[in-house]
């Protein structure tokens, strides 16, 4: 993607990475990249130096039993994925909210088989069915699936992953609700809300 924005069309890498090396700095970073839905545009690359081998394997093979991990999770990091489904009134219609899983499955689930079958799932799991024409809950539910996917499950795995070869391992779950000029009254604790805790911020004061 960045390297045809830049002229870089080359079908040769070596070719390819020459071309990109000879851009000014300035105008590799003003590129507008626009990753697919639930991705990321530029994430960790396996280079046999920094990043030796899938981080999964190196742990397998207990390249990290010497190391203490704590990790964690906030109550609502998927909030930015709802935003802008909301209503005018900050909530989520059933169409809405059939929708959005719709399309989750659709960006992440790559077979045709089964897709049915996984939507009518998540839908069922992500259902308060104590409350389920609530479209305030309906919201609360979508960003309990996009902050499950995309944060719980493989900060979950990660840290399972670790313990099992005896590693000391923390995990954390933060719900204090934050109050923010950049997030609704309505959002949980959101993606980055621990950060201020985490170096003690709170405690120095006004």
């Amino acid at each position: 993607m960045l390297a045809e924005k830049v002229g870089c069309n080359e079908d040769d890498t070596v070719e390819l990475i020459k071309c990109l090396q000879n851009k000014n700095y300035k105008e590799l970073i003003e590129q507008n990249i626009t990753p697919a839905k639930y991705h990321i545009a530029f994430g960790p690359v396996i280079d046999g130096d920094v990043i030796p081998d899938d981080p999964q394997i190196l742990m397998e093979q207990g390249e990290f039993l010497n190391y203490e991990i704590m990790l964690g999770v906030n109550q609502g990091e998927g909030y930015k994925f709802v935003d802008g489904i909301l209503d005018s009134e900050d909530r989520v219609t059933s169409n809405d909210f059939d929708f959005s899983i719709s399309e989750f499955v659709d960006h992440l689930y790559g077979y045709p088989e089964g897709k049915d079958t996984l939507r009518e799932t998540i839908k069922f799991m992500y259902t308060d069915w104590a409350d389920r024409e609530n479209p305030e809950m309906r919201r609360k539910t979508l960003v309990a699936l996009f902050t499950d996917h995309q944060w719980v499950a493989p900060a979950v795995a990660t840290a399972d992953l670790h313990a099992q070869y005896g590693s000391p391992t923390y995990f954390y779950a933060f719900y204090h609700h934050c109050q923010s000029d950049m997030k609704p009254a309505w959002a949980d604790s959101a993606h980055g809300d621990e950060l201020p805790y985490v170096f003690g911020i709170p405690m120095i004061g006004p």
